[in-house]
């Protein structure tokens, strides 16, 4: 397919590059419950880290005075950043980025 620049120079995009280029630019991805649950406990957990550098408040352990419970909610929500780590290599394989092999 040869497609048109800001220049007015046509060139050829491969047929990799022409699906990409067709999909629309705000197409909403698909998220479950899974994912929304580990997005917001890692901004949580962001947050409650932020917290502790800037005012050495940790609210977590504030809320939860049991430090066996915090212990595990705060690795729960490293946990949660491993699954957003995968989500966004699975978004890349949805892009299909240039440089991938295949």
């Amino acid at each position: 397919m040869r497609t048109m620049d800001m220049s007015g120079q046509s060139e050829d995009i491969s047929a990799g590059e022409e699906e990409i280029a067709a999909r629309p630019a705000g197409r909403q991805r698909d998220l479950s419950l899974l994912d929304w649950a580990a997005l917001i406990a890692v901004v949580a957990g962001g947050l409650n880290c932020g917290l502790i550098a800037a005012v050495n408040l940790d609210v977590i352990a504030r809320v939860i005075p049991n430090a066996a419970v915090t212990r595990g909610i705060q690795g729960i929500i490293g946990l949660a950043a491993l699954h957003c780590v995968v989500m966004l290599f699975r978004w890349g394989d949805e892009a299909g980025e240039p440089g991938e092999p295949g």
